[in-house]
């Protein structure tokens, strides 16, 4: 027994030991008490949010403590905290979430149920009570994790809490929100410059396709569309044929400027060459398409005919369309196998007029174009001249690889056309222009006056053909209350005829007017009109129209009643179809399948049922895989075809393989390729993408650490990894790379669009957007190149003293313009101003430094420019009175970081 006794004795003195260690650590912990030294101001971050004001805490033996009003304030909590009955009352993120904590008690109550609440889990301080983040963590559900190195709390959860999506929600609103235009006009902004080049490699859209008929046998055909510069002129080239030898080649070479610098004192906004458009007449000519040139100073995209334009653009092979005025389905094409989509005499309203043409690949791709034509008082600004004029060979190509003989009937056409501004409400306008037409030419002079009066808009224009009749049309547009209205008439007299107007036609009247009705929470848009024709042989035809519009959660559907009637001169049939039609378009999804297309019915007349349908219906099987059904009925023809198509987007390319098969036994398959290949502003050389390079313009964007606020990037200043940057509702594919660059596709072509950075995928809160960006005007084919700057940033504190010792109250300095201030002064400032410290951390960049090595030598950078520790404080800046505390040695024994915690003390010497 007596040899065990000293085994015991050492067994029982490290038992006395430990539990003395344990009983000194809880002392110490109980004794612990708030000290400046210990104090933190801490940022909350949930993600890529910083929420709130930063949060005031301590380090505490047992880790790190905040401040719980502060929390409950950040986070939004609906918390009730009373420090008299010391209780705090309330729920987190869900109703069911009660918390409750009682101090007199000792408790915790949550969705866990009730627990007493640990040692250190809660310090007295003077700001309130003191809450341990690990004590939190239990009892939120969720993970507080203190990053004292970048002064930071972080809050991370398993699932997205309410906050988080209120502040998405507040996001996309904000990208929705409308900017009017005195707090958002794009020529205020910073310009970027694109300016032209003798030659830039151009960026080429490729489709070929492959396909196989059980009557006819294999084709292949294909479609390459280039667009670049050249000679300081843009260009494209649009290649289509098959292997067989048949081809066409479009060039166009152009040059398009919507502020109006081109050709010097001309001031055009268009000038083209080989294949181009003509402008359209009000009563004579339609837009001729070929061979030619073409010069106006008109804005781009403006209509060329009051009250109703005309939207046109590419279409690529197997591609389809829909048009939507304000929100409202109006139109859909399919692909007509020219290239190119056309939504011809689109009404126009008074007001504005929003069109969206949305347009749907193959290969699953979705593209929106954009475009905007309101229709008001000040049509043209008074005392402005606009022209244009231009000559073309109908119908006929630059470079005709068919070797056939043109069509004598259509020939050559020409025009010019002149409108002026008289005052706010009055433009005048006159046009000449010559075309072939049934096989003899045409010469018209067409004159045009336009005046406001009140909410109404009057249109009167008269064309005289030359050695013919004349035809006259007035046109008013207008707004009473909440009805818009449109009414025509035209009036015919002698032996004229356009392409515009019938050579059989003397009266036509119209009237049309749409509302929106109010139906509980939402507007139902109705639209209806009437209108009569009478041709010059007597015939009259009647007509009736009432369309609507529904837009309800995913589906969007447009019905068109149309009724016409007819009645013909004695002993003369009727010429006109009559009879009822209703029409419909629409699109929907249900689930991952998404449906869209029209049908037509006949509902009275000669010809009664399904008239004609067209309908695709897609699934997408994956985030790159698609599968894609198509019907297409035409009952005058008895003929259905079916098509089953299955997609598949790759990384550089887009994959489509069809089947087809009709109601007569015919069957066929088609193998289709798209890609595009183009330069690659990014990593250099070429890049090949499923995107339309050439259709659409690009944003080439470096994104640099501004250090010196210069707005410029010099060698010393690094590049910035992991941004996304983005362009009105386009953003990069990806982040920027390891050289700080990125790419933006999709843009439209001469539109200006703001190019800036997304602030939310910033992961370093200390870094901000220097400005709002930069504005470029996109060019297809062609990559515009810019630089944006991040400013280092960062916030001190300043308590300003009057003369008599007395506080005047406190103020929050921005460090970014602390920064800039003191760089623009630093070359005609002294030495001893240039040592003061807040200028000095301004002009090394030690403002926005962390707890890294780098900080050291910040400071040492800062006594070597001052000399000596010492000079530091006595330096003030220029003329504003402003010393530093009297011991800066203390901060550089912190390692600065405590500069950058709690802020810098400055007072202000007496006067």
């Amino acid at each position: 027994m007596r040899r065990t006794f000293p085994w015991l004795r050492h067994a029982v003195a490290l038992v006395a030991a430990a539990v003395a260690v344990h009983a000194g650590e809880g002392a110490q912990a109980a004794t612990w008490t708030p000290s400046e030294d210990d104090a933190l101001l801490l940022e909350l971050h949930s993600g890529k949010y910083k929420l709130g004001q930063p949060l005031r805490g301590y380090q505490t033996p047992g880790g790190t403590c905040v401040d719980f009003a502060d929390l409950i304030q950040a986070l939004d909590l609906p918390v009730r905290l009373d420090k008299k009955s010391r209780r705090a009352t309330g729920w987190l993120f869900a109703e069911d979430q009660r918390l409750i904590i009682d101090r007199d008690a000792n408790t915790v109550q949550n969705v866990n149920g009730e627990r007493s609440i640990p040692d250190g889990a809660i310090h007295d301080t003077p700001e309130g009570w003191c809450m341990d983040t690990g004590a939190l963590s239990t009892w939120f559900g969720v993970r507080f994790k203190p990053d004292l190195g970048n002064l930071a709390l972080k809050l991370e959860s398993d699932r997205k809490l309410p906050f988080l999506e209120a502040i998405e929600r507040k996001s996309r609103a904000a990208q929705l929100r409308t900017p009017t235009f005195g707090d958002f006009d794009l020529a205020r902004l910073p310009q970027a410059e694109l300016p032209y080049r003798n030659w830039r490699t151009p960026s080429v859209d490729v489709q070929i396709q492959a396909q196989w008929h059980n009557s006819r046998g294999t084709q292949v055909q294909y479609e390459a569309l280039a667009s670049g510069e050249a000679l300081g002129l843009s260009y494209n080239a649009r290649l289509a044929g098959n292997l067989d030898g048949k081809a066409a080649l479009r060039l166009k070479l152009f040059r398009n400027d919507p502020a109006g610098g081109l050709l010097g004192p001309l001031k055009a906004t268009q000038v083209a060459l080989g294949d181009v458009e003509t402008q359209r007449g009000g009563l004579t000519g339609q837009g001729g398409y070929g061979r030619g040139a073409f010069i106006s100073n008109r804005p781009l995209n403006l209509p060329g005919r009051f009250g109703k334009t005309t939207l046109r653009g590419t279409l690529p092979s197997g591609w389809d369309a829909e048009l939507y005025r304000n929100g409202e389905l109006r139109a859909w094409q399919a692909d007509r196998g020219d290239g190119r989509y056309e939504f011809a005499d689109i009404e126009l309203l008074f007001g504005d007029n929003e069109f969206d043409v949305v347009l749907y690949g193959p290969q699953g791709q979705v593209r929106h174009e954009r475009s905007s034509l309101p229709v008001g008082i000040e049509s043209i600004p008074a005392g402005k001249t606009w022209y244009w004029a231009g000559i073309v060979q109908q119908n006929r190509d630059l470079i005709d690889f068919s070797k056939t003989i043109g069509d004598p009937l259509t020939g050559w056409r020409w025009g010019v056309g002149v409108e002026r501004g008289i005052d706010k409400r009055t433009t005048v306008a006159a046009e000449y222009q010559s075309l072939m037409l049934e096989g003899r030419r045409r010469d018209y002079i067409e004159a045009t006056l336009r005046r406001a009066l009140g909410p109404v808009l009057f249109d009167l224009s008269g064309a005289q053909q030359l050695g013919g009749g004349r035809a006259l049309r007035g046109q008013a547009l207008g707004r009473i209350g909440g009805i818009r209205f449109d009414a025509q008439v035209l009036w015919v007299d002698g032996e004229f005829e356009s392409e515009l107007v019938d050579r059989f036609q003397s009266r036509e009247y119209s009237l049309k007017a749409s509302t929106r009705l109010n139906l509980g929470k939402w507007q139902l848009p109705v639209e209806g009109g009437v209108s009569q024709k009478l041709s010059r042989d007597g015939e009259k035809v009647n007509e009736w129209l009432l369309r609507s519009s529904l837009h309800v959660s995913r589906v969007a559907l447009t019905a068109e009643l149309l009724g016409r009637s007819a009645r013909a001169a004695p002993g003369r049939p009727v010429s006109a179809e009559t009879g009822t039609r209703l029409a419909l378009i629409g699109n929907t999804s249900i689930g991952k399948l998404r449906l869209r297309g029209s049908a037509e019915f006949g509902l009275g007349g000669g010809f009664k049922g399904l008239q004609r349908v067209q309908m695709v219906a897609e699934a997408a099987l994956n985030a790159r895989s698609t599968l894609r059904a198509g019907i297409e009925h035409e009952a005058a023809a008895k003929q259905t075809d079916f098509k089953l198509a299955y997609i598949h987007q790759f990384d550089k390319l887009a994959l489509r393989f069809e089947g087809r098969a009709d109601n007569r036994g015919r069957i066929g398959a088609g193998l289709t390729l798209a890609f595009s290949l183009g330069p690659d502003p990014v990593d250099g050389g070429w890049r090949m993408t499923r995107d339309r390079l050439a259709e659409e313009g690009q944003a080439a964007v470096e994104v640099f650490r501004d250090d010196n606020g210069d707005g410029y990037r010099q060698a010393n200043e690094g590049l910035v990894e992991g941004v996304v940057v983005e362009a009105g509702f386009r953003h990069t594919d990806k982040p920027t790379n390891k050289q700080g660059r990125a790419v933006i596709n999709g843009l439209r072509p001469y539109v200006p669009v703001l190019v800036s950075i997304d602030g939310g995928s910033l992961s370093d809160p200390l870094l901000q957007p220097k400005g709002p960006g930069r504005v470029v005007v996109p060019r297809p084919g062609v990559a515009a190149t810019l630089s944006l700057p991040l400013s280092p940033t960062g916030e001190i504190e300043a308590l300003v003293l009057g003369s008599d010792g007395e506080p005047h109250g406190g103020s929050r300095w921005n460090w970014s313009m602390l920064r800039e201030s003191c760089c623009a002064a630093r070359r005609s400032i002294s030495m001893a101003t240039c040592c003061s410290m807040p200028c000095l951390m301004a002009i090394t960049g030690c403002a926005w430094l962390r707890p890294r090595p780098r900080q050291r030598a910040c400071a040492r950078r800062l006594v070597r420019r001052c000399g000596s520790i010492g000079r530091i404080p006595r330096c003030g800046l220029a003329g504003s009175g402003w010393r530093m505390p009297r011991r800066p040695h203390r901060w550089l024994r912190h390692d600065l970081n405590r500069a950058i915690k709690f802020g810098l003390t400055a007072r202000r010497a007496p006067a």
